[in-house]
């Protein structure tokens, strides 16, 4: 029997070296993307909260209770 034994340069496991390690996958570009992506996701939660908090302050006061305070 014959049986194929794949030389190292064969593994699709195998990675291929990056200028900046692991923690840097792509570089420096993919470094800025990932940073507008968190930016856009904090302006998107931060909407939302200002949003909840008006809505809280709305059902607080129809409610006759004092109103919290700005976070």
């Amino acid at each position: 029997m014959n049986y194929y034994y794949p030389s190292m340069t064969d593994d699709y496991r195998q990675q291929p070296t990056q200028p900046f390690g692991p923690g840097f996958p792509g570089g420096f570009g993919n470094i800025q993307q990932r940073l507008n992506r968190i930016e856009r996701t904090l302006e998107r939660h931060t909407d939302r909260l200002n949003r909840l908090n008006r809505r809280l302050q709305r059902v607080e006061r129809r409610l006759g209770l004092p109103t919290t305070e700005e976070f």
